[in-house]
C-alpha cells in the first residue's frame, strides 16, 4: 500500500499533523473556488498574468483596494498591478500566509522620471500624497520667499530607486507643459516598510519640495515609445555620467547646503561654500564634521580648498556647454550635490 498516494488524494501529503492536513484541505478548496467570486479579476502582476480578488476598501477610499491571492501565489511589497487600465502599487502585505495572501494596493497617478548614471531614462509610477500640510507653507531667505509645496511619493525599492538621493530634481507636471513645475527630493524614508530581509519586497517614501525650473538643465526628451517627457538635469552626451560615491541607505543627523552660482564661466574662477545644520535646523560647526569636497567629472577641474570653501576654475573653450558635479561627502555619504554648468 502506498500511503503517500492516499495522502495526496486527501490533500494531506507533506503534512505533519491533523492541523496541517485540515489547513491543506481548506487551501485546496479555496483555490478551487477562487474564480467563483465577483471580486476575482485577471490582472498583470509585474507584467505576469495572474488573478487577484480586488475588494472595495471599507473606508470608501477609491484610491485604495484590498487584495487577495491564492495561497500558492504570493505578492510582495513594491509589486505593480496592472488592472482596469490603471497601475497600482502594493504597499501593504500581511505576512501571515496560512490561507489567503492579503494586502493593499494604492492607485499610482504620477509617473516619476529621471536619468540614471548610465544615461538611461528611468520611469516609476508612484502613489502621491499632499505633504504641504506638514510644512510651514513658505521657504526662502531675506531676499525671496516662495511657496513651499510638498508631495509625499511612495515607490518600490529596487536597484534604481535605491540610488535616489537628496537634492535630485524631478518634473511633476503635465508632459506638454511649456515650463513644468520642478520638485527637489528633500527627504527619504527607506525603512518604514521594508520586508526585504525575508524576501517580501519593500517600499520607500520620498518627500518632494517645490524647486525652480532651469531652462539650461531641464529638457524635453523623446522616450523609446515616442512619448515626449521632461527630464531634469538631462545629459545628452553619448558618454555615461561620471560615477558618484556610494550613498548609504541610512539616515544621517547632518545636513549640508552648498552655496554659489551654478554657472562657472570659462577662464574665470568661482568660490562655493558649504554650511551644515542638524535635523532640527541648528547650525553645526564645519570643523566638527570631517567632511570633504568631491568633484565628479571626466575632465580636469582646478580646485583650491580653504576651510569650508572651494574655488573652482575651468580653462578650456572645448568644455563650454558641459557640466560636472560638486559634492560634499562624509563617511562615504553624499550630503549635498550641485551641478555646475560651464558657460562662456
Amino acid at each position: 500500500m502506498d500511503i503517500n498516494y492516499y495522502m495526496k488524494i486527501q490533500n494531506g501529503y507533506g503534512t505533519k499533523n491533523r492541523r496541517e492536513k485540515e489547513l491543506n484541505k481548506v487551501n485546496h478548496e479555496m483555490s478551487k473556488h477562487f474564480e467563483d467570486t465577483f471580486d476575482t479579476e485577471k490582472v498583470l502582476l509585474n507584467g505576469i498574468p495572474t488573478q487577484l480578488m480586488i475588494i472595495k476598501d471599507t473606508d470608501n477610499n477609491t484610491f485604495k483596494k484590498k487584495i487577495k491571492s491564492k495561497h500558492g501565489e504570493k505578492f510582495n511589497l513594491g509589486d505593480y498591478v496592472d488592472w482596469n487600465g490603471q497601475k497600482w502599487l502594493i504597499t501593504l502585505v500581511d505576512v501571515d500566509e496560512k490561507t489567503w495572501n492579503r494586502g493593499y494596493m494604492y492607485l499610482c497617478t504620477v509617473p516619476l522620471r529621471w536619468q540614471n548614471s548610465e544615461g538611461e531614462i528611468i520611469e516609476r509610477y508612484v502613489y502621491a500624497e499632499d505633504f504641504t500640510k506638514y510644512s510651514n507653507g513658505v521657504t526662502g531667505n531675506s531676499t525671496i520667499t516662495i511657496g513651499d509645496n510638498q508631495y509625499g511619493l511612495t515607490l518600490p525599492v529596487d536597484s534604481e530607486t535605491k540610488k535616489l538621493k537628496r537634492d535630485m530634481r524631478f518634473p511633476m507636471d503635465f508632459d506638454d507643459s511649456e515650463q513644468p513645475d520642478i520638485y527637489k527630493l528633500t527627504n527619504r524614508k527607506t525603512k518604514l516598510n521594508d520586508n526585504q530581509y525575508f524576501g517580501r519586497g519593500g517600499t520607500m517614501i520620498v518627500t518632494m519640495s517645490f524647486d525652480a525650473f532651469n531652462p539650461n538643465d531641464d529638457k524635453k526628451v523623446t522616450m523609446e515609445n515616442g512619448q515626449e517627457v521632461w527630464i531634469c538635469n538631462y545629459n545628452n552626451s553619448h558618454t555615461p555620467l561620471p560615477s558618484t560615491p556610494p550613498v548609504l541607505d541610512k539616515t544621517t543627523d547632518l545636513l549640508a547646503v552648498i552655496s554659489g552660482n551654478t554657472n562657472l564661466r570659462n577662464g574665470y574662477s568661482r568660490t562655493y561654500t558649504v554650511t551644515f545644520t542638524d535635523n532640527d535646523g541648528n547650525p553645526v560647526d564645519w570643523q566638527s564634521t570631517n567632511f570633504s569636497w568631491n568633484v565628479v567629472s571626466d575632465f580636469d577641474v582646478q580646485q583650491t580648498v580653504s576651510n569650508n570653501k572651494i574655488t573652482l576654475s575651468i580653462n578650456d573653450e572645448n568644455l563650454i556647454g558641459g557640466s560636472f558635479l560638486l559634492q560634499v561627502i562624509t563617511d562615504s555619504i553624499v550630503l549635498s550635490e550641485v551641478k555646475i554648468n560651464i558657460v562662456e
